[in-house]
Parts: C-alpha cells; structure tokens; sequence
C-alpha cells in the first residue's frame, strides 16, 4: 500500500506542476505584466509551489520507506530542484525568484520528513490534491465525454486525466490508511 500511495503521490504532483506551469507558460506571451516586487514575487511564488512540494516529497518519504534506502529522497529532491528551475529558467520571473524559489518550495515540502510532529501535512496534502482531482475531474468530464468540444492537445487532456486519478487514488490512500492506524489504535487502547 505504501508503494501504491508514493507513486500516486508523486504522479499527482508531477502533473499537477506541469499542468501549473503550462498555465504560467501561457500567460507570458501576454503584453501586460503588473509590477511586482521581488520580495512578493518570491514569497508568492515559494507558497504556490510549496503544496506540489509537499504532496511530492510526501510520495519520496513512502517510497523511501517501502525501498528502506534513504538515497530514494535525496535523489528525488535533486530531480524536484532540477525539474524548478528548468521551468523556472522559462518563465519572466526575477533571478532572486528563479534562484532562491525551488529551495524554499522543496525545503517546504521535506521539511515534515525531518519534523516529525507535522507530518498530518502529509496526508492533508493528499486529501488536499484529491478534493482538487475530483473538482478538475467533474468539470472535464463534459469535455472528455463530449464529441465536439476538446483540450488544446490530447497531451493536456492526459496529463488532466491522470493528475485527476492519481490525486484521488492518493487521497484514498492515505484516507485509508489514517482510518486504518486510528482502529488499531483504538483497538489496543481496548485492549
């Protein structure tokens, strides 16, 4: 089950970043820019990439669990560093964003793997990218089942699909499992 919720965790946040970030590619061919500073550029950048993050490095953590080789997470936030600052490196942001954005976001997103009191973010994160699956799911459905209307390309319409189901399967999962742990503990509380 641990390996089922880590890939799913990991696919829900792999599509769901480039589902983001093809949304900000296509806002940059826009003419108007309103001005920011880099400061808030930075922070509001840093929060909107933190969650992806932290359902990211969440599937890193059940995976490294399942393997029992903690070279699993450090390889998999290297390539979540890598894969920030190539689509960053695309994007009209400041360099002090582009720069110092992806750390911010990936240490967000590792930082219940070291603390272990918050890692209820974890699962909030799943069931947060869940609820978000089954809201983007009941609105593409119409598009998805209809013979006339149709996503920019069929690589959008997969990459919707597949962030729908496998933030829903994470959600399930880690859903599961908290219900799971919650009646074994209450069962030997009775005990």
């Amino acid at each position: 089950m641990i390996i089922i919720r880590g890939t799913a965790r990991i696919i829900a946040a792999t599509a769901g970043l480039l589902l983001v970030y093809g949304y900000i590619f296509a806002l940059e061919g826009m003419t108007t820019r309103l001005p920011i500073s880099s400061a808030r550029e930075l922070a509001g950048t840093s929060l909107w990439t933190a969650p992806w993050m932290l359902l990211f490095c969440s599937g890193l953590e059940d995976l490294t669990i399942a393997a029992r080789k903690d070279v699993v997470l450090w390889t998999g936030i290297v390539a979540a560093l890598v894969f920030l600052y190539y689509f960053d490196r695309y994007t009209s942001l400041s360099l002090m964003t582009k720069v110092a954005a992806p750390p911010i976001a990936v240490g967000a997103g590792v930082l219940p793997h070291f603390v272990r009191q918050i890692r209820f973010l974890f699962v909030l994160s799943s069931v947060a990218a869940g609820l978000g699956g089954a809201f983007v799911l009941y609105y593409a459905t119409p598009t998805l089942l209809s013979r006339n209307m149709h996503f920019a390309t069929k690589f959008i319409g997969l990459l919707i699909v597949t962030f729908c189901l496998a933030s829903i399967l994470a959600a399930v999962v880690a859903v599961s499992d908290v219900y799971r742990n919650v009646t074994a503990r209450q069962h030997t509380q009775l005990s």
